[in-house]
């Protein structure tokens, strides 16, 4: 059998380096981002069930802990008919930065393309999806970012590119922030045009609260039970 000997350390290529950081030991970063993201899943599924009696009441809370396109087109209705303030209608969703995207950021940034395959040994194609969104990263930058709300893919395969792209940390908020005001305003320019039909809309989905938490909480149920089958099935 022949001797196998270690290559001297300037012909180690990148692969090999890869391998090396792979099997680096967990730490205390790999936490608390791990948990940041579980805590986001986790809290995504909960105002599921939320949104309809936060809507209608603390419409500016889930703003700013969900950031939900329907919490923001019915802030703009409601600043439109002087029941709150434009101003934190606008300002609110910035929270999300904080709370959701810079732990897709980090997680990129961490864990490199092995995000990418772990999602796609789940689904192949958000693992696409992510390659495909980190050539746009390198090549578009924090363009990206900025336009990153308008794109037919999830955002946060975007936020997870750009991580994995190697892109600072100050570059990431400050493109997610323009992307973010893009949206945010066209969201609540929509409210603010709809104006007294949304309201009403808001009003009645806050009389239905119930039975309208009930319903979403059934489906997202059956949704997650027939995904668990399929995964199963594909295993």
């Amino acid at each position: 059998m022949n001797e196998v000997t270690d290559p001297p350390a300037d012909e180690v290529d990148d692969g090999e380096l890869g391998e090396e950081v792979e099997h680096r030991p967990i730490g205390a970063a790999d936490i608390c981002c791990g948990v940041g993201l579980g805590l986001g899943i986790v809290a995504s599924y909960v105002f599921i069930g939320l949104t309809p009696s936060l809507l209608a009441h603390h419409g500016l809370v889930l703003e700013a802990l969900a950031g939900t396109n329907a919490a923001i087109v019915s802030g703009g209705a409601l600043a439109r008919v002087g029941r709150t303030s434009l101003a934190l209608v606008i300002l609110a969703p910035i929270c999300t930065i904080a709370l959701y995207d810079i732990f897709y950021w980090w997680a990129g940034r961490l864990w490199g393309n092995r995000v990418a395959e772990l999602y796609a040994q789940h689904n192949p194609r958000i693992g696409r999806w992510i390659h495909r969104a980190e050539a746009w990263v390198r090549r578009g930058g924090v363009w990206t970012l900025a336009i990153g709300y308008y794109l037919p893919i999830p955002n946060y395969i975007i936020f997870l590119a750009c991580g994995i792209s190697g892109m600072s940390v100050w570059t990431f908020i400050i493109g997610d922030l323009i992307g973010l005001m893009l949206w945010v305003g066209l969201l609540v320019g929509l409210g603010w045009a709809i104006g007294h039909p949304a309201v009403d809309f808001v009003n009645q989905v806050g009389h239905y609260s119930l039975w309208i938490t009930i319903g979403l909480i059934a489906v997202v149920v059956a949704v997650a039970s027939v995904r668990g089958r399929r995964l199963a099935r594909s295993r």
